[in-house]
């Protein structure tokens, strides 16, 4: 465990001046049939230019000319775009990208983690090191070459940080599942000395859709079995945000909507004990927080057939995680692996959203065809969002084929701030 002294470095809070959003391109352009996940990164970047330096990774072998006449195409200024090289399969940057502490002097300094594909892979398996390799890259191309190791396993997409002493994460994620031979009290204490934080609120468990993708059936709908499309497993970007040092926004289910989904009701007891915790929660003043609620969107299914890019890697993953011992012979659930067609269901958020200066970019998941209860959910979280932040623009971009993969807007982007 590292020993940090100095108090001068801290993490911002999102809420607060950004000077950059670092993003990686993702390789592949459809993430399931009908949803082209390229159309999601496209309208974020769009977004994004005229408010922030905009760092754009093109990791797999040729796929920056791709992502560049991409990017023409939707009419996207390429000139306001730094990019880079740097070997790279996946498209997560909050969660392996630079986790940058600044000082009242603009320094910068770089806490790096360790990865492991979020347990689906080891340390050692090429993804895992192509991706913990991005951090320090990306620093040193914002300038920042004081560097900090942790022995600590961690994602940037289950931290949030009020900008004034206190961390916010998962427990479950951080100590049971990521770094199981540490106790709570030796991550929180490293937590501490890393980002100069003088509290930890540990939130139990995360949404239950946000659980590993293989730990068996979500939910059964008209007879059938729902099985997660992918996750992040396990993150508090799903679920309870700051948007601002004493303002809390936590997601929330109705008991009719928890009366109608097994899954709803289990997301509905872990939420309803997060904020029991956060209504007894204090800043570093003692001073209790605010706490706003968020909905939580329907849930969209999908059918995932042999031969798709979906089905084909969720078997891949599958087979492979069996051969390095990471899975057994049957779900974690006891359910056998299931075969032909498969019904997907994604981990859908509002809470997912990224502040960046002038702008909040939120997800919908409404589209001709679906449900207008959707539609209602959509337009709810938006107006909460637009009361949240009154003084800046709210853009909702359709986010279904991005989820579809196991992250949304806030998952493939890394903020940096002043």
């Amino acid at each position: 465990m590292n020993n940090i002294n100095e108090k001068k470095f801290r993490y911002a809070g999102e809420f607060e001046p950004q000077k950059a959003v670092m993003i990686c391109w993702c390789g592949e352009k459809y993430s399931a049939k009908g949803y082209n996940v390229h159309d999601v990164f496209v309208q974020v970047i769009k977004s994004l230019i005229d408010e922030v330096e905009v760092f754009v990774n093109c990791g797999i072998e040729g796929s920056i000319t791709n992502c560049k006449e991409t990017l023409v195409d939707a009419g996207v200024d390429i000139s306001k775009i730094h990019f880079t090289q740097f070997e790279d399969s996946l498209n997560w940057s909050r969660d392996y990208g630079p986790d940058i502490l600044t000082d009242d002097n603009g320094n910068m300094r770089l806490i790096n983690f360790k990865f492991n594909t979020y347990q689906e892979e080891e340390e050692t398996h090429e993804i895992s090191i192509a991706a913990a390799k991005i951090a320090p890259h990306q620093a040193i191309e914002l300038g920042c070459f004081d560097i900090i190791n942790s022995n600590l396993i961690s994602e940037g997409g289950d931290k949030e940080f009020n900008g004034r002493g206190v961390l916010m994460t998962i427990e479950d994620t951080e100590v049971t599942k990521r770094n199981p031979l540490y106790s709570k009290q030796q991550v929180e204490d490293e937590f501490k000395q890393l980002f100069n934080v003088e509290k930890v609120i540990w939130i139990p468990q995360p949404t239950f859709d946000d659980e590993n993708r293989f730990d068996g059936v979500l939910d059964v709908v008209d007879g059938e079995n729902v099985y997660r499309s992918a996750s992040a497993n396990g993150h508090i970007d799903e679920m309870c945000r700051f948007i601002s040092e004493d303002t809390i926004l936590l997601a929330e289910i109705s008991d009719e909507e928890a009366e109608q989904l097994n899954s709803a009701k289990i997301t509905k007891e872990r939420l309803d004990k997060a904020y029991e915790i956060l209504k007894n929660a204090t800043d570093i003043n003692g001073n209790p927080f605010k706490i706003l609620r968020m909905p939580c969107p329907d849930p969209i299914y999908v059918t995932a057939e042999p031969g798709d890019i979906l089905h084909d890697t969720w078997c891949y993953l599958w087979n492979h995680q069996k051969s390095i011992g990471l899975v057994g012979d049957t779900l974690k659930d006891g359910s056998q692996f299931p075969t032909g067609k498969i019904k997907m269901q994604p981990a859908l958020s509002y809470c997912n959203f990224l502040i960046v200066n002038g702008v909040v970019l939120g997800q919908s998941y409404w589209k001709e065809g679906l449900p207008l209860s959707i539609k209602r959910k959509d337009e709810q979280a938006k107006k909460v969002l637009e009361t949240i932040f009154p003084d800046r623009k709210v853009i909702t971009i359709n986010t279904t084929a991005l989820n579809i993969l196991g992250g949304g807007i806030h998952c493939i982007t890394k903020n940096i701030s002043n």
